[in-house]
């Protein structure tokens, strides 16, 4: 759905300085799913200002899977957007809206701080306005757009992490990723950009291949 897709890059790129927040909450909760997994349990998740974010956890994860949980925060906008293009490909566009408003749901109950209790009922609300009240042709409309923002979204970050040099902060996924892996920060950072470029492509051609 080639307009899907249009609505969606508008959204990630010209208005990244409102819709970063919408995928900062993706990126912490690539790091809780990843780190759950791997039975850690999440202390809480934060966001601030700028549009960045943390997860905190109970007992820090091990080595090597502490690499897993780093390496997935960035690329969880990704998964979640392969996840989303599975969906949609088998013609649940009502799950993929379901599905992200009950792992919102979920994640309020570890999120401290006023931005994250703003930014994310403000997406469930939207998310549930799409799947109750919309015509079911913009309910599939808006998980398109989802799936679509959350794909381009997740290299619009890496775009603009490696414009930045964030690698070079102390602190962030990739440092952390270099001192669990000995792997110079920059070379994580271009591997996470190459990542959510294939899953782009990847899922993209999914969802261009569906019927409209």
């Amino acid at each position: 759905m080639v307009k899907a897709a249009l609505i969606a890059w508008i959204l990630a790129v010209p208005l990244w300085f409102v819709t970063k927040f919408f995928v900062v909450i993706a990126h912490e909760g690539g790091h809780a799913l990843v780190g759950l997994a791997l039975l850690n349990r999440v202390r809480r998740i934060i966001f601030d200002r700028d549009g960045g974010g943390g997860t905190e956890f109970v007992s820090p994860p091990a080595w090597p899977f502490v690499i897993l949980v780093a390496f997935a925060g960035y690329a969880g906008p990704s998964l979640f957007g392969l996840l989303a293009s599975a969906l949609l490909l088998h013609g649940k566009p009502e799950m993929v809206l379901w599905a992200s408003m009950a792992f919102l749901f979920l994640m309020m109950f570890t999120v401290r701080g006023w931005v994250g209790w703003i930014v994310i009922p403000l997406l469930m609300v939207g998310l549930y306005q799409l799947a109750t009240k919309a015509s079911a042709e913009m309910s599939t409309l808006g998980a398109y757009v989802w799936t679509w923002f959350l794909l381009i979204g997740a290299v619009q970050r890496m775009l603009v992490y490696l414009s930045t040099k964030n690698y070079l902060v102390a602190g962030t996924d990739t440092v952390r990723l270099q001192k669990a892996s000995l792997v110079p920060s920059e070379i994580w950072s271009l591997i996470l950009l190459l990542a959510t470029g294939a899953a782009l492509v990847w899922g993209g051609s999914m969802l261009l291949r569906m019927p409209t």
